[in-house]
């Protein structure tokens, strides 16, 4: 089967790369930044393997990320699926590459402490850097949730945000932020001069700025995705069950968060948001 395998491969120009990248948008119908990343991954390949699609070409390229982190070379599968499998309709030159084992929990050790997580936060000197950092640690939301959430889809009175972003593999969840997130929220929105109708407006440099910053000052690593594994911990030791959890984290079926939208379930939700108490500061 390999000695088969090893005898097929195609050139690929720029015209290919083109109908390719059409191909994710239309057809796969995936986010303008997972065609960029996808788009990214392919040509790094292809500039690797002298733009020569093959079975040796792809087993040597995914031999270079044998080393990195499970996810790392996971994404490189994923996208080379997308490619070889979806696109050029060959999936028997990249499925035999099976999906490396990830370890989710190890994100889950080693928190921050609260008194670490308030020191991060007076590293952060600006409304929108302090907005953002609470933010993120009380409504336990992705990154790119965080990023694509509108205005609109948040309510200063009830504290809720609501992302309505799906895709094949994440939901976003239904959540709610605390007052102290709120005082930053509100002081930020003033100061804003912009037309945007994202509630955080802000390059990735900038993103990143604000967790090596909180960091630099708490004296441990302080992140996003550390920031959403602290918010489920927290939450659960304060006493919230994890299917409420599940929900504020987008980890439930999306038949029960539609059920929690609007009305008596949205309240319903808040009050037990609210009975937690979650704080970050104090």
């Amino acid at each position: 089967m390999i000695a088969t395998l090893a005898s097929w491969q195609r050139t690929i120009d720029e015209k290919v790369l083109d109908d390719f990248k059409s191909f994710l948008s239309l057809n796969m119908r995936l986010e303008p930044r997972t065609v960029k990343a996808t788009m990214e991954d392919v040509k790094r390949f292809l500039a690797q393997s002298n733009h020569v699609v093959s079975y040796e070409n792809i087993e040597k390229y995914l031999q270079s990320y044998l080393a990195k982190k499970p996810k790392t070379y996971n994404s490189q599968i994923t996208n080379l699926r997308r490619f070889v499998r979806d696109f050029l309709q060959r999936p028997d030159l990249i499925m035999s590459f099976k999906i490396a084992p990830v370890d989710d929990c190890q994100y889950y050790e080693n928190l921050p402490t609260k008194e670490q997580l308030r020191m991060g936060f007076e590293g952060l000197k600006t409304a929108r850097a302090r907005a953002i950092y609470l933010f993120t640690a009380t409504t336990g939301l992705r990154k790119g949730e965080i990023l694509g959430l509108l205005k609109s889809q948040v309510d200063m009175s009830t504290r809720a945000a609501i992302p309505r972003h799906f895709t094949r593999k994440k939901r976003s969840g239904i959540t709610f932020y605390n007052n102290e997130t709120g005082q930053w929220l509100e002081k930020f929105l003033i100061e804003r001069k912009d037309e945007s109708e994202k509630l955080f407006p802000i390059s990735d440099r900038a993103w990143r700025r604000i967790w090596a910053k909180a960091s630099r000052n708490a004296g441990v690593k302080i992140t996003a995705k550390i920031l959403r594994a602290w918010f489920s911990t927290e939450m659960g030791e304060l006493g919230t069950p994890d299917r409420f959890v599940d929900i504020f984290q987008g980890r439930a079926p999306r038949s029960v968060l539609a059920k929690h939208y609007t009305g008596q379930a949205l309240e319903r939700l808040k009050r037990i948001y609210d009975k937690a108490d979650l704080k970050v500061l104090s």
